[in-house]
């Protein structure tokens, strides 16, 4: 080959090399990102990261609804139904047994202890009226109302495993058919335990709606001390 011809053979390969790199790094680029995209979906499906699917709040939705309606029965403590949509007082024996696959651990324990104070409240103070001994603990039903009906409401994701759930509830002072009833909403604070959505405290609705709203587990916590 002449010199001619070896700088013309240099040259081409020169230009060659740039139509030949371009596809290289595409294809390296198209590679890497198909492995961060693999790394990527990946990380989504590690369970503490993944978001809450429609199915697991549908789940909570139906767990509030399932308390309420037991709740609704108003079970009196020898298992013979009490008024209906109407349950005073701190719930005992089979009333409260109907209640414990819908709570959460740490609401039971409140309840527990709540019962165990009242206990000993009475048998130290048998001439007064304990606390939580009348009214319905589980909603803002005043003294004499009866709950008559409740809805579910928006649902509000507070993180993977907790969630708040409006419940609009109707009540009256009359039995049911008698008025038009008041309403109202507190909402259902719901928790995912052991994979299953749990009743976990209750947010309360106030008389005028200017005083702060209060919440089941500070009434229980502070009523018995």
């Amino acid at each position: 080959m002449t010199a001619s011809g070896a700088a013309v053979g240099a040259a081409g390969a020169i230009m060659l090399r740039p139509s030949i790199a371009g596809p290289c790094l595409a294809l390296s680029i198209a590679l890497a990102a198909s492995a961060c995209g693999t790394t990527s979906e990946r990380a989504d499906r590690r369970p503490a990261a993944a978001p809450a699917t429609a199915d697991d709040t549908a789940r909570s939705d139906a767990a509030a609804a399932a308390f309420y309606r037991a709740h609704l029965r108003g079970y009196g403590e020898d298992g013979a139904p009490a008024m209906s949509g109407f349950a005073s007082g701190l719930p005992r024996g089979a009333r409260l047994a109907a209640y414990r696959p819908l709570l959460t651990r740490a609401l039971w324990q409140r309840l527990e202890r709540a019962q165990r104070a009242q206990t000993a409240f009475i048998a130290a103070h048998p001439d007064l009226k304990p606390p939580l001994i009348e009214g319905d603990v589980f909603s803002s039903a005043a003294q004499d109302e009866m709950i008559l009906s409740f809805a579910l409401g928006r649902r509000t994701a507070m993180s993977v495993d907790a969630e708040r759930v409006q419940i609009l509830l109707t009540g009256s002072d009359l039995p049911k058919g008698q008025g038009p009833g008041r309403q109202w909403r507190d909402d259902a604070l719901m928790r995912r335990e052991d994979g299953v959505w749990k009743l976990d405290d209750i947010e309360f609705d106030t008389a005028d709606g200017s005083t702060p709203r209060t919440r089941l587990s500070k009434i229980l916590d502070e009523a018995l001390q």
